[in-house]
């Protein structure tokens, strides 16, 4: 059987394509409110995707949690106050300790933050494009998710309670 190059690249195309190369705008919200962010990684978590070189297999949704809220929100009020972006917060706390801080008892943790995006769409197209921050979306270890933004720093928190 003789492949012609139209159909070779095409299948190339579809078969390469991942989250981590979707455009902006793939999950329609121009929303800016971090409770958005649930609907768009779960959206992703619901079909699987490659990370990198990694392939991610479709994994269960998230729930919205408070606490990681609170935690996400600490840390993004943190980073606009100093205007800095870092995982490393206030008196060197991590998400680990800003998570606990939170009232959460947490078995697993992962935290994605950001600086400069505008809306929902615009961060999770950033994340899904870094290995490491799509890795995050999609850990199957992670049941729980917590979310804010202030001015332009956004920080996403995932975990699992003991």
């Amino acid at each position: 059987m003789k492949i012609t190059a139209p159909i070779l690249l095409f299948s190339l195309l579809f078969t390469s394509f991942s989250c981590s190369t979707a455009q902006s705008g793939q999950n329609g919200s121009n929303s800016a409110n971090p409770r958005d962010l649930l609907q768009a990684v779960n959206k992703i978590r619901s079909k699987g995707c490659k990370c990198g070189g990694a392939s991610m297999p479709p994994v269960k949704p998230l729930k919205w949690n408070d606490r990681l809220e609170s935690a996400a929100q600490a840390h993004s009020n943190y980073m606009n106050s100093r205007k800095k972006l870092s995982h490393t917060g206030n008196r060197n706390s991590n998400p680990g300790t800003r998570i606990t801080a939170a009232g959460y008892k947490w078995s697993f943790f992962a935290e994605n933050i950001a600086m400069g995006q505008q809306t929902v769409d615009d961060v999770m197209y950033s994340w899904l494009n870094s290995t490491g921050h799509c890795k995050n979306i999609m850990n199957r270890n992670a049941t729980e998710m917590g979310a804010a933004k202030a001015g332009a720093y956004w920080t996403q928190v995932f975990a699992s309670g003991l």
